[in-house]
């Protein structure tokens, strides 16, 4: 296992084995939902991330098209509010109190996966997630629910 720091965060991850459990994924959470909100979500989800934020998927071993979850909170102004969080196998070292800034209001941070929903691949005994917040435009035809 590889241990690296991101803010006043420290976490230890296997890369290997993260990599291993999304090459027995299908698809992302918002292609398993399938609601409206989620398929804005995946419409957009080639520049949802930005660049160093898919650098950092990919050092840690996660497929940027397969999120654990996503979900959306509602409208702020123009945008919507999307939140959701990627797993991986590890263990969160120092839980740090801040969140990540990845640039254009695009944040997130290591969370302790225990409290979370199980994910639908097995990630083994020890798993956290990089949980994560943005704000996108609706984009698809059909109207917010």
């Amino acid at each position: 296992m590889e241990q690296i720091r991101f803010g006043d965060q420290v976490i230890r991850f296997d890369r290997e084995r993260t990599a291993q459990a999304y090459s027995s994924m299908k698809g992302g959470d918002a292609e398993r939902c399938g609601c409206s909100s989620c398929r804005n979500f995946a419409a957009q989800r080639s520049t949802v991330y930005p660049e160093n934020f898919r650098r950092l998927l990919d050092q840690l071993g996660v497929n940027v098209e397969k999120e654990g979850e996503v979900y959306e909170c509602g409208p702020e102004g123009s945008l919507r509010i999307y939140g959701g969080w990627f797993y991986l196998v590890g263990e969160l070292i120092e839980p740090g109190e801040r969140l990540t800034d990845a640039g254009s209001g695009f944040q997130y941070y290591f969370v302790d996966a225990k409290h979370l929903p199980k994910p639908k691949t097995n990630f083994g005994q020890s798993f956290i997630a990089v949980e994560f917040s943005t704000k996108l435009p609706w984009v698809i035809s059909e109207q917010p629910g």
